[in-house]
């Protein structure tokens, strides 16, 4: 019988990690990357109007009040292609391109609008409500690294980083699979002296939930040939786990059956209540965790 500590550090000392895949960035929420991710463009990519209102030159509005020509109208998504002269403006709105020769915003709750003149109650100072080109990140610059489990946040920062495509690790596929005469699936006939299978389904969910794949390949009962037949069934997967059948008594076969089809055994047996026949090995080249049957034990043995 080892320790906690042992049984995790013998367990996750020869494990590697899933290879790369590249998926779509609506598919990343939840997934780790495995490369460092840099930002495509800058971000602002020009300077913008935060707020709507004007556009204009902070010096010309230092003693407010103050009329202004207004020159241009700029919405978002488009451009003025002239250049803000002295006492000149333009009605601009937010996340729109600050035109060249302006250096600060004047909101509109502060001004008042007659035909093509405005005037500015109360001026600004340069900068006001204007955000600099790159205020946020700029092109090349590392914003998420890999190892990092994304979170619905950094999809948003990849998306404005122009990153369509993520390099991901693999889902981890793990295989399930429960034993015992007394087991029955949920919705499935129930014998007079047996029970609902409640580990494999709540097992399948403790994956899911840590970001893995689970794959249920069945209940074995117990009888040799058919743990056999069905534990085949998980051969493949990047981790292999049991649940029940690997205790003392003349019904735990898992650990015996296993081990003439290939079962190498690190350990068996570990310092912990519940969970104290939890068992560790390789099952045809995948790591292998034989969980106790006991529902409580199967989820502490499982975190």
């Amino acid at each position: 019988m080892i320790s906690v500590e042992d049984a995790l550090a013998r367990l996750l000392a020869p494990l590697e990690p899933v290879p790369f895949e590249q998926i779509s960035i609506a598919e990343g929420v939840g997934r780790v990357l495995a490369e460092d991710l840099a930002a495509r463009r800058t971000q602002p990519p020009f300077a913008i109007s935060a707020m709507d209102g004007y556009a204009v030159r902070a010096e010309d509005v230092a003693a407010a009040p103050a009329t202004l020509q207004i020159v241009a109208e700029i919405p978002a998504g488009a451009g003025f292609g002239g250049r803000l002269g002295p006492g000149e403006a333009a009605r601009i709105f937010t996340g729109a391109p600050l035109p060249a020769g302006a250096d600060t915003i004047v909101i509109q709750e502060d001004t008042e609008r007659d035909g093509d003149r405005v005037l500015v109650k109360e001026g600004a100072p340069r900068g006001r409500y204007v955000r600099r080109e790159g205020l946020d990140f700029a092109e090349g610059e590392v914003l998420l690294k890999a190892g990092r489990r994304l979170t619905p946040r950094d999809i948003g920062l990849a998306a404005a980083m122009n990153r369509p495509w993520l390099m991901v690790y693999r889902r981890p596929v793990v295989g399930i699979l429960s034993t015992g005469d007394e087991i029955v699936m949920p919705g499935d006939p129930i014998g007079p002296h047996q029970i609902v299978s409640s580990n494999s389904m709540s097992l399948a969910a403790f994956v899911t939930a840590i970001g893995g794949v689970p794959v249920l390949v069945g209940n074995a009962p117990d009888d040799p040939d058919a743990l056999r037949r069905i534990a085949a069934a998980a051969r493949g997967v990047d981790l292999f786990v049991t649940t029940g059948g690997v205790s003392v008594g003349e019904h735990d076969l898992v650990r015996d059956v296993l081990a003439e089809e290939g079962l190498e055994i690190d350990f068996w047996q570990i310092a912990m209540r519940p969970g104290k026949p939890l068992m560790v090995g390789r099952y045809h080249g995948a790591p292998m965790l034989g969980l106790p049957g006991n529902p409580v034990s199967t989820l502490v043995c499982a975190l």
